[in-house]
């Protein structure tokens, strides 16, 4: 938008607020001057039309309507007659049956006050006759109990005259809009000259500021407002020039130091003081405000305190340490700094090292938990080995015995490996699923006829209500092994000649499918992990049943890359109930 336009835009809002107080203004003063003689002359005519009525009480209703409409055409108004109850007996400008139902008038505020003060008005919206009315009310002559006389007359003539106050003000602001448009060509034209050769000192002094010792000021000899800033300009540009030498300078001290790369970035000096700071320091040291010009003790961070002491005397130092982050978890950061030669600095460089210390963690349990769950059948095998090379071949019973548990032991080993390549190719994406509309009945009809001989061992009742068949998109093998995981596990922990029961939940855009057992459920410090890898709870530690820990936890992957989820919960009946969720067939 040009300097012309906004000279234009400015005069002519400054009138045109100007005019619009004007009026609020001026229409205030005529509403109240209206009211106040409207007030006046109603008073006056309500008196006189007072002495044509007798006291209202003992007129009846049509004698009474009758009075109202001779009193209403002789005043040119609308007059009412209300007992002191508030009901309305006549009306000049209603019919009888209009005036049967109408409201009762007592919490009308002229009637109140008239019958607190003998007289009273109001101003108010009338919807009867759809119209703004000024009311005025007096008691009549009963001393006792006074009735009301009212009499009302509409906006009419003030309509009229703020319909002319608009017009006026209409025209006054077209003329505002011409005075604005020639006073803001006079000020465009007066200022032009001096503005374009301010602009261009200006555009020289952006070219290259280096190169401009300084800038001639426009038109000397003048002492104009634009001309002194063109001088002042021509003095800026030294100071420009020192000004970009310090950032030029600054720029090669953190050229080597970019914010994309991840890691933050704190810069103290030699008092201790923060001089620079990247948003990825304060991400990672979990600071919500800027730490610039603050000191290293204001931050609160014993390790960086340590840290800052110990480059102070050796120049350089790392630490690891701990950032809690408000919300019960933890951030691991490691952090590095130096000592700048050149600038007499410290350089902090933190690092987030959250997911190393997780991976590393995952791979010493893992490593913790494959040795000890190959330790129980290597040295069972191991075991029964030697005794049979020690004699026991001799014996066919014992051979026999000892040969059973190799072969079991072996076959835990098998199914632990095979579990672990299987949850290895399912975590890393290489096993390759055949996505397809599945009827979920049949899925659970055929994971439920693969267990039952499992379920009939321990006279365990499968329970399953089939509901109107619905189609899911995943892939077959997949939600089969999900199911009859999950039902061997169910069947494993529930007691003898108890029940299983799985149902199906339909939803919006996925289904859910429940495995409930009969077992004692499980303990909410145990529900965190109980789909992690080799995870079992104590009560399955101490019960008899073997297992690697490795089922639920490619249930899980399973589940994730059916794009579903998968949870527990305990039962209201006291067991388990696994659930997960896989998505609908469109």
């Amino acid at each position: 938008m040009g300097i012309r336009a906004r000279v234009f835009l400015l005069v002519f809002f400054s009138l045109a607020v100007s005019i619009r107080i004007a009026y609020v203004i001026a229409e205030r003063d005529i509403t109240s001057t209206f009211e106040e003689q409207t007030i006046f002359q109603l008073e006056k005519q309500a008196y006189l039309l007072l002495e044509s009525v007798n006291e209202i009480s003992k007129l009846d209703k049509p004698e009474a309507n009758a009075i109202a409409n001779r009193l209403g055409e002789a005043s040119d108004s609308r007059v009412t007659l209300i007992l002191n109850d508030g009901t309305v007996v006549g009306d000049s400008s209603l019919t009888k049956e209009q005036i049967s139902i109408l409201d009762n008038h007592i919490n009308r505020k002229e009637i109140q006050q008239a019958l607190l003060n003998g007289k009273g008005w109001s101003s108010r919206y009338s919807s009867t006759l759809d119209q703004q009315l000024l009311y005025f009310a007096v008691t009549d002559q009963d001393v006792l109990n006074p009735n009301i006389i009212r009499i009302a007359v509409p906006y009419t003539y003030l309509d009229r005259v703020i319909s002319s106050l608009n017009i006026s003000i209409f025209l006054i602001g077209a003329v505002a809009f011409v005075v604005s448009f020639i006073a803001s060509a006079l000020i465009f034209n007066y200022t032009y000259r001096s503005l374009s050769e301010l602009e261009d000192a200006i555009s020289s002094l952006s070219v290259n500021p280096l190169k401009n010792n300084d800038i001639e000021a426009s038109q000397n000899e003048k002492t104009g407002e634009f001309d002194n800033v063109a001088r002042s300009i021509s003095q800026i540009s030294e100071v420009l020039k020192s000004q970009v030498k310090l950032i030029a300078k600054q720029r090669n001290q953190f050229g080597s130091v970019l914010d994309d790369l991840g890691e933050g970035v704190i810069v103290f000096n030699h008092l201790s003081h923060i001089t620079y700071n990247n948003d990825k320091a304060l991400q990672i040291l979990n600071l919500k405000n800027d730490i610039n010009n603050l000191t290293i003790e204001s931050l609160a961070i014993k390790p960086i305190t340590n840290l800052y002491e110990i480059a102070s005397k050796k120049k350089k130092a790392n630490k690891e340490f701990e950032i809690d982050m408000g919300n019960g978890s933890t951030r691991w950061v490691l952090g590095s700094i130096n000592q700048s030669n050149s600038a007499n600095q410290y350089i902090l460089v933190v690092h987030d090292i959250t997911q190393l210390r997780k991976l590393d963690s995952m791979r010493r349990d893992f490593v913790s938990n494959v040795s000890h769950e190959l330790r129980t059948p290597v040295s069972v095998i191991r075991a029964n080995s030697e005794t049979l090379l020690s004699g026991a071949l001799d014996n066919k019973e014992d051979a026999e015995v000892f040969s059973k548990a190799i072969l079991h032991n072996a076959e835990r080993l098998t199914e632990m490996v095979s579990d672990l390549i299987d949850l290895s190719r399912i975590e890393y994406g290489e096993v390759k699923l055949n996505f397809e509309p599945v009827n979920i009945n049949r899925s659970i009809l055929g994971a439920l006829d693969s267990i039952k001989g499992l379920a009939s061992k321990k006279e365990i009742s499968l329970i399953f209500e089939e509901y109107e068949d619905m189609f899911v998109w995943v892939d077959t093998n997949a939600i089969e092994r999900i199911l009859i995981n999950l039902l061997d596990n169910a069947i494993k922990y529930s007691p003898q000649k108890s029940s299983v029961k799985v149902n199906v939940i339909n939803g919006d855009k996925h289904l859910e499918v429940n495995v409930i057992d009969s077992g004692k459920g499980i303990d909410d410090t145990d529900k965190k992990r109980i789909f992690g890898r080799f995870y079992r709870t104590a009560q399955a530690r101490a019960s008899d049943k073997t297992g690697s820990g490795l089922g639920l936890a490619i249930v899980k992957n399973l589940a994730h890359s059916l794009n579903g989820d998968v949870g527990v919960r305990n039962s209201d009946s006291g067991g388990c109930n696994f659930w997960f969720t896989i998505p609908k067939a469109k």
